[in-house]
């Protein structure tokens, strides 16, 4: 734009408006990035049954994975790109399931008899992102140990899932994904009729 015809006071007005036009270009550009983070929400959807009542337990849950990321996808001569949980995952799996222990009727307590141990072993959805499509691995793996005061029960749940799909993966699909599998995996324990009876 030529500033020769314009006053001074108009030529000021222009150049500060193109001053901060580029800010908020490169502001809205940065709003059209991709997340670095997936919101983890599972609504875990078990029955209702007072199954746990009178009963008391203290919950643990560990994260035994090596990297803290839930994706990862990865492309042709380029660094994978990973996204992790919005908070740590073992917090999110143990208020999910006090939450779904509390509905059934099970008091949760620092020093009650039965111990319930959770090992997040695996938890990562692989993306093998190529030019025109991708393919998806993930996988899930929760040890549960079960401490009633005089022995102890050790079972694994563990979800799989695989698709494939033209030109580039949908974040919003992964996390939704991710939610279903891992809320699947805990109603999964909380239906468990061998760790129903295991508690006392």
């Amino acid at each position: 734009m030529k500033l020769k015809n314009l006053t001074p006071l108009k030529q000021a007005r222009v150049q500060l408006g193109a001053m901060l036009a580029i800010p908020a270009l490169l502001l809205l550009g940065g709003c059209s990035q991709t997340p670095s983070h997936l919101i983890v929400a599972p609504e875990v959807m078990a029955a209702n049954s007072g199954k746990y009542a009178n009963k008391q337990a203290q919950l643990q849950v560990l994260d035994m994975r090596t990297g803290n990321h839930i994706v990862q996808i990865s492309r042709p001569e380029k660094a994978a790109q990973l996204f992790s949980s919005q908070a740590p995952l073992k917090d999110i799996v143990a208020q999910s399931l006090t939450t779904q222990l509390n509905k059934q009727g099970m008091a949760m307590g620092p020093v009650a008899t039965n111990a319930i141990e959770v090992s997040i072993d695996q938890a990562l959805i692989k993306v093998d992102q190529q030019l025109m499509q991708y393919q998806v691995k993930s996988e899930i793996v929760l040890t549960v140990k079960v401490d009633n005061g005089i022995s102890t029960l050790t079972n694994t749940f563990r979800n799989r899932g695989s698709s494939h799909g033209p030109l580039k993966a949908d974040i919003a699909v992964l996390e939704r994904d991710f939610n279903q599998q891992l809320a699947l995996l805990l109603a999964q324990v909380i239906d468990n009729q061998e760790i129903q009876q295991f508690i006392r």
